[in-house]
């Protein structure tokens, strides 16, 4: 692995590639519980250099349930470039709604993190201690929105505003509003944040009664930032963003905030 995160360091990306493709083959296409992050650290390389195709090809030999963000926003974020901004024969409105549903069931932070990203930039801090994520964590939706991802996501017309609509539509579904699938339980985020918190507490006192003079060995604090998230949906909760207005949904011709300075997502 440290190979091939060499080789891409040095842009040599085809070395890197074909590194990265022994590692998947080894660990198997359709093992849940991998050795490396090969495929995510594929994932994006082939994000980064405009390879949807590729990408595509990957995240089709992986499992269904494969929870890591790297794969399943980026699934979802292709498939609405392919659906909405190129047209393409065979993608479809249905399609790209389905793997961002999957997204959100993978990681429901990271939907709030994109869809909402101004206010949670505004909140979120020390993001740049996270590293290689567990999958479907909270951390692992703080390092993906803060590394070059948010800026495909931002610079592709419309996009943030389609996860923003799915996602405030589910949290406002009734009986007669459950057209994209998810259910209440898998969007209350007040009841995960709440299982993280309670988790990590027990693990603070637990790791408090240990005497250790290196500091440079604590991880990253989880609970710090699940109460900076928490101060995020508060305001957006304040400010009436999760609230659905019908006349504001989606319209794939609509504009987006040509001021934005983050990278564009070539769609070419």
């Amino acid at each position: 692995m440290q190979a091939a995160l060499l080789n891409l360091e040095a842009k040599k990306f085809k070395s890197a590639r074909e590194i990265f493709l022994e590692l998947i083959e080894l660990e198997g296409h359709t093992s849940l519980n991998t050795l490396t992050n090969a495929r995510c650290r594929l994932m994006r390389m082939y994000m980064n250099a405009n390879r949807p195709d590729s990408a595509r090809r990957l995240w089709e030999r992986l499992p269904s349930d494969c929870s890591s963000v790297w794969i399943r926003y980026s699934a979802a974020l292709l498939e609405f470039v392919s659906w909405n901004i190129l047209g393409e024969d065979g993608s479809t409105k249905q399609a790209a709604e389905a793997l961002l549903v999957e997204a959100i069931r993978s990681n429901l932070y990271c939907a709030f993190y994109i869809a909402f990203h101004e206010t949670f930039q505004k909140v979120m801090e020390y993001t740049d201690e996270v590293e290689d994520a567990e999958d479907g964590t909270l951390e692992q939706a703080i390092e993906y929105c803060n590394s070059e991802e948010m800026g495909s996501w931002v610079g592709t017309e419309g996009a943030v505003q389609w996860i923003r609509q799915v996602l405030v539509m589910a949290l406002n579904q009734t009986l007669k509003n459950q057209s994209n699938g998810l259910l209440p339980e898998e969007i209350d985020w007040e009841r995960k944040l709440s299982n993280i918190e309670a988790e990590n507490e027990n693990k603070s006192i637990l790791e408090d009664n240990e005497i250790t003079n290196n500091d440079d060995s604590l991880e990253p604090d989880i609970l710090m930032f699940a109460g900076m998230f928490r101060t995020a949906i508060d305001m957006l909760c304040d400010a009436g963003e999760l609230k659905f207005v019908e006349e504001e949904s989606f319209d794939e011709n609509d504009d987006i905030d040509e001021s934005s300075d983050e990278t564009s997502f070539d769609t070419k």
